[in-house]
C-alpha cells in the first residue's frame, strides 16, 4: 500500500509541475516591443488634428521585423491614398450632381479627379514620424515560433493634403475645358475656391 501511495503522489506532483509549466498550443505572448503601445495604433486607419492628417499602416505576423516595418509603411500610404480618393470622389460627385451635370459627366469628371489624386508621387510630403513593433511568441506543438506585428504612423500636413485636393479638382477643370463642358468646369471652379479658402 505504501509503494502505491508513493507512486500516486509522485505521479500527481509530476503532472502538476508538467501542466503548470507548459503553455497551451496556439497561445501568444508579446515578448518584446519597441516601446509601450502608442494610442495611434488603436485609433484606426486614419485621423486628423488641427495641423495634420494621419494614416496608420499595419502588418501582422511578419516573419522579419525590417520587412514588417516596410510593409506597414506601404499599408499606411495606401490607407492615406484610399482616404483621399474617397474624399475626392465624394466631394466631386456631390458637387457635380448639385450643379445638374448628367450622370455620365458626374462619373467621368469624378474619375479624372480621383485618378489624379491616386498617383503616389502626389504624396512626396508624407512623413513617417513613428514606428512601433512587437515581437510575439506563439506556442506550437514543436516549440515556440516568433513573428512581428508592425505599425507605421504616416503624417501629411493639412496644407499638403489640401494641395492634393486642389490638384485633383484642377485636373477635373482641365478635362472639362478640354471637352468644352462649361457646367463641369464651373463645378471644378467652385471646388477649387472651397479648397483654396
Amino acid at each position: 500500500m505504501k509503494p502505491l501511495l508513493i507512486t500516486l503522489s509522485f505521479f500527481c506532483l509530476l503532472t502538476f509541475f508538467a501542466c503548470s509549466g507548459s503553455k497551451q498550443i496556439g497561445s501568444e505572448e508579446i515578448v518584446e516591443q519597441s516601446y509601450s503601445q502608442p494610442d495611434w495604433v488603436i485609433k484606426g486607419s486614419s485621423f486628423n488634428d488641427d495641423d495634420n492628417y494621419y494614416a496608420v499602416g499595419e502588418i501582422t505576423k511578419a516573419q522579419n521585423r525590417s520587412f514588417g516595418l516596410k510593409q506597414s509603411y506601404a499599408d499606411g500610404l495606401q490607407n492615406m491614398i484610399n482616404t483621399v480618393q474617397n474624399t475626392v470622389s465624394s466631394i466631386s460627385t456631390q458637387a457635380l450632381e448639385g450643379n445638374n451635370n448628367s450622370s455620365d459627366d458626374v462619373g467621368l469628371y469624378s474619375k479624372f479627379a480621383v485618378a489624379w489624386a491616386s498617383d503616389n508621387q502626389r504624396y512626396a510630403g508624407v512623413q513617417n514620424p513613428e514606428k512601433y513593433w512587437e515581437k510575439v511568441a506563439v506556442t506550437t506543438s514543436t516549440g515556440v515560433k516568433y513573428y512581428y506585428n508592425c505599425y507605421s504612423l504616416l503624417r501629411i500636413s493639412n496644407l499638403n493634403y489640401n494641395k492634393i485636393l486642389e490638384g485633383a479638382f484642377e485636373e477635373m477643370r482641365k478635362q472639362a475645358r478640354a471637352r468644352n463642358n462649361k457646367n463641369a468646369e464651373e463645378t471644378a471652379n467652385q471646388l477649387l475656391k472651397k479648397v483654396q479658402n
